[in-house]
């Protein structure tokens, strides 16, 4: 089995000198960068399977990192976030980062996010499942392909298995807990996460996508 390779980003050399043995001793390769463009070209050029982005970089910063990487690649993104900055966390969420952590922060957590990461990003589902249809709305779960009115749309992996949870139990009140449960499993996430990739799914699929928010609970589906 190939090694993860995973690229740590972040202007400070003492935070990659803290995280990379922790890595390493977990069987992960680590490459560094220092800032927005060197770790562009190398999430472009040496094949990363999961990047940890520090929101303040130079060159450009790190919510403009995620926005690039995500027009062409779907790897694992966890951010590093100052713990009052909710506004970066928010917009990196919506850019397609699939998990952050907050500074100061412990180094094992971070790993085991890392780990929890990786094995969401192997999930894929099984091929011969039947597809998932609703109105307009057509998901083929193993090759983790959605399309509405037969054109493709392209998804986060969060926002692919939370409309995996809607459509799989349709006109159903189901809550925020098991809707972060479905799509972020062994990771710890506030509720709000939740309302974040729902208003992404709704940008994405317009009026074929009939989610209704109940008030103090979660989301229902409307099949018809």
């Amino acid at each position: 089995m190939a090694v993860a390779r995973i690229l740590v980003v972040d202007d400070e050399v003492h935070l990659r000198t803290l995280v990379r043995p922790y890595l390493e001793a977990d069987g992960y390769e680590v490459l560094e960068a220092g800032d927005g463009p060197s770790a562009l070209a190398s999430i472009e050029h040496d094949n990363i399977d999961l990047a940890i982005i520090d929101v303040m970089l130079p060159g450009f910063d790190g919510i403009e990192l995620v926005k690039r990487v995500r027009e062409t690649n779907d790897l694992p993104i966890i951010l590093l976030t100052a713990r009052r900055e909710e506004g970066d966390r928010i917009a990196g969420l919506r850019l397609g980062a699939d998990d952050y952590v907050t500074k100061p922060f412990s180094v094992p957590e971070l790993v085991a996010r890392v780990g929890a990461n990786l094995r969401r990003k192997m999930t894929t589902g099984d091929a011969t499942e039947e597809p998932l249809v609703m109105g307009d709305i057509e998901v083929e779960v193993g090759a983790r392909v959605v399309t509405v009115k037969g054109r493709e749309v392209d998804l986060t992996r969060r926002e692919f298995d939370l409309l995996v949870a809607l459509m799989r139990r349709p006109n159903r009140v189901i809550s925020r807990t098991e809707l972060l449960n479905a799509a972020w499993p062994s990771t710890y996430y506030v509720e709000k996460t939740v309302d974040v990739h729902l208003a992404g799914l709704r940008k994405k699929l317009g009026d074929a996508l009939r989610v209704s928010s109940v008030r103090g609970v979660g989301y229902r589906l409307e099949s018809s």
